[in-house]
């Protein structure tokens, strides 16, 4: 199984992307994809535009619900190795950033589950500005793995099965004004499943973001949302989500955002409901670190129990920077709902994951995680008389090595 700046910098990026994904299936892994972040600054200055980083991680874990299935639940000792690579090419005009990896495993009970190529990811973040007032952006999120809560932001588990996740996204900000701007994008996210009982799912969506400083402190937005749902032995499902929203800066270092309004669901037999869709998250920076709080409703899918469905979170990110030289820390609860009106689907989970990584120098780095899933499910979707979605308690506990040294070219 895969898992997948000065330090100001880095907080506010992760922070920010854990807020806005609302749910990304990042909370569920005990060891980053990536390079274990540096926001201490450890690694030095980058000299050159391109940074070429080949790592290798090597985990110790103990799982004690290795099938996701508290009715067959097996515990096991699992030794994992991860090869990646990563790509950052910066200057002030674009930025590529990517990385690949993949795991092998080896079961010591289960020895028929060690394989070496179960899991993958893979993770692309460019951007390019056109000219001061125009920057294109195109982002790739993939992720391969046999734990299925691990594939997608719902984090619906449905057992042990290989399975697969892809989100394609494209995007652009055209500054209309110094006070005025237009957000755009696009994406397209895939759901795949080896099991031919799940529900494979396409979801294609575009939105329009106009968005307006207002004062120092507030900045306004009108935008709108299409969703369109391609459900495996599902009816197609349209999605319309008209949004106002604020941002207000409360202080140098506390911001919060929220967007709301209604999502508008017709079927393909006209049939049509109106449920709220709501974005909120708070964010501060703070001298040992940062914290943040986010919810999130939407109309969207159950992984491999199908949908469409009211999907629901609210999670508290905490990141500790300064405990010592090298430690980082972070803590990320989350709690997740994901039905349907007639309680066809009816899925509830709480993930716990805390992660401490020690980086010792620019090449190495000590990497230790605690991961808690805890699922229940009351959902009607079944398969000969047995039900898709399992109730699941599940604890992870890793620790690792990864060593990667960045090549810089000038």
């Amino acid at each position: 199984m895969l898992r997948v700046a000065p330090a100001r910098r880095w907080v506010v990026l992760a922070l920010a992307c854990a807020l806005g994904a609302a749910g990304s299936a990042a909370w569920a892994q005990p060891l980053p994809l990536r390079r274990p972040p540096d926001p201490q600054g450890l690694e030095g200055p980058r000299r050159a535009p391109l940074t070429l980083t080949p790592t290798l991680t090597v985990e110790w874990e103990f799982n004690d619900n290795v099938v996701l299935n508290n009715d067959d639940k097996r515990e096991d000792f699992i030794t994992r190795f991860t090869p990646g690579i990563s790509l950052e090419w910066e200057s002030p005009i674009y930025r590529l950033a990517a990385a690949y990896s993949f795991s092998a495993e080896l079961h010591a009970k289960e020895t028929h589950l060690s394989r070496a190529f179960d899991a993958h990811r893979f993770a692309l973040d460019t951007l390019y500005r056109i000219d001061p007032q125009l920057t294109l952006t195109l982002t790739d999120t993939f992720a391969f793995d046999t734990d299925t809560n691990l594939i997608a932001p719902e984090g619906v588990a449905t057992g042990r099965d290989q399975a697969y996740g892809n989100t394609l996204a494209a995007g652009a900000t055209w500054t209309m004004t110094p006070l005025t701007k237009l957000h755009g994008t696009s994406s397209w996210s895939i759901q795949r499943f080896d099991r031919e009982d799940l529900f494979d799912s396409d979801v294609y969506r575009a939105e329009l973001i106009l968005e307006r400083t207002l004062t120092t402190r507030l900045t306004g937005s009108v935008g709108y949302e299409f969703g369109y749902f391609d459900i495996q032995r599902e009816e197609n499902v349209t999605t319309h989500t008209p949004r106002i929203g604020v941002t207000y800066r409360f202080t140098e270092t506390l911001t919060g955002t929220l967007r709301a309004g209604p999502a508008i669901q017709i079927e393909e037999d006209n049939d049509t409901r109106v449920t709220p869709a709501v974005t909120a998250n708070l964010l501060q920076r703070r001298a040992w670190g940062a914290i943040g709080v986010d919810y999130n409703r939407s109309i969207g899918v159950a992984g491999g129990l199908g949908g469409p469905t009211d999907n629901q979170s609210v999670g508290v990110l905490v990141q500790l920077t300064t405990l010592t030289k090298g430690l980082t820390v972070e803590l990320a609860p989350r709690y997740f709902t994901t039905e349907t009106p007639d309680d066809r689907i009816d899925v509830r989970s709480f993930t716990l994951p805390l992660t401490a990584i020690y980086r010792v120098n620019a090449w190495l780095a000590v990497v230790g995680a605690y991961n808690f899933l805890h699922q229940r499910s009351d959902s009607r979707v079944t398969v000969v008389g047995a039900a898709l979605a399992n109730d699941v308690d599940q604890n992870r506990i890793s620790v690792g090595v990864q060593v990667g040294y960045p090549i810089r070219f000038d």
